[in-house]
């Protein structure tokens, strides 16, 4: 990001009255349509596509508004298979300890709250812990702050298990490694970049209790045109802390870290004719094995133009995940 960092201190006066539930368009199985794009250097291909619905960022996020994954299985099929059969790769949905997946329509995603959900100005560099302003001083920095609570009271998480599976006939014979991107731009189409600029969505797939990847996406990198109305980040007594660093919670306290937040252009499927993959995955998985999908999305409170979330632009996202199949 550009220019100073700082952290809101008492934005939670600005609390809103719900705008109501936003149910995800119908048009996104129609979203999901990338008929003939080439990809180099894979032989199957699969994409669950997952509509993130947003609301003001002052207002809340209803109940009615958890079921935001959507799988769509019109999976391309081509002569580069390493297989003459009818298998295809799908990324599967749902609940493991349920026993219960979704190939396709919607899959209901768990979360820490405990119906509508408030978002506030935050901050985290790792998803693992996060930090709010709890007191300005005399001059109105943010000095002092607190734990913000994982249970939905200023931040929304929200998670799904997910499986590559093969099927089909001579699934049993199809091995190697998934490799997992997004599929389209982040970028709600026709949202106010104010609402952008201070947002964030992180990214964390774990198996078995382990984390394997953990990415925090930054949808704009412009400077706003609020700045002037945010107070400075002045962490007293944090030890490390300098200007642009992050906040969280660790062990107990206040932590501080580096700036991680990433362009997620580096991890999106370029959907030219002549596609290549990105430039990075957001993981490698292996076929058959289930995985935990912890989505996050908040207001980075260190962020100068965290400011702008008091002017309550409404935006859709629509998160789509692409998997590429790496034959042995």
């Amino acid at each position: 990001m550009e220019g100073q960092k700082h952290m809101p201190a008492n934005n939670r006066k600005a609390k809103t009255k719900s705008e109501g539930p936003v149910a995800p368009s119908s048009s996104s199985a129609e979203r999901a349509r990338l008929e003939g794009v080439a990809v180099r250097h894979h032989a199957r291909r699969a994409r669950a596509y997952i509509v993130l619905v947003m609301v003001a960022l002052a207002a809340t996020l209803s109940a009615a508004t958890y079921a935001w994954f959507t799988s769509n299985m019109k999976v391309n099929t081509n002569s580069v298979s390493v297989h003459s059969d009818t298998s295809k790769l799908v990324l599967e949905l749902g609940d493991a300890d349920a026993g219960s997946w979704s190939q396709q329509g919607d899959a209901s995603l768990a979360s820490t709250a405990n119906g509508a959900v408030t978002l506030y100005p935050v901050s985290t560099f790792d998803l693992n812990g996060f930090a709010a302003c709890a007191q300005n001083n005399s001059a109105g920095d943010a000095t002092v702050f607190e734990q913000a609570k994982d249970n939905g009271s200023a931040f929304y998480h929200g998670w799904i298990d997910l499986r590559p599976a093969i099927t089909g006939t001579g699934a049993n014979k199809v091995k190697g490694k998934v490799s997992l991107y997004l599929a389209e731009s982040l970028v709600p189409q026709g949202a106010d970049a104010e609402l952008l600029r201070a947002a964030r969505v992180g990214i964390k797939i774990s198996s078995g209790g382990q984390v394997l990847a953990t990415n925090i996406f930054e949808l704009d990198s412009s400077d706003g045109g609020h700045r002037g109305e945010h107070p400075a980040t002045a962490p007293a007594g944090l030890a490390g802390y300098t200007e642009g660093m992050l906040l969280g919670w660790q062990n107990g306290q206040l932590a501080c870290g580096a700036n991680v937040t990433q362009d997620p252009a580096a991890f999106t499927l370029d959907t030219s004719e002549t596609a290549e993959r990105p430039q990075n995955s957001l993981a490698t998985l292996a076929l058959g094995q289930t995985y935990r999908l912890d989505i996050y999305y908040y207001i980075e409170g260190t962020d100068p133009d965290s400011a702008d979330y008091l002017h309550q632009d409404p935006g859709t996202l629509h998160l789509a995940l692409f998997a590429t199949l790496d034959g042995e």
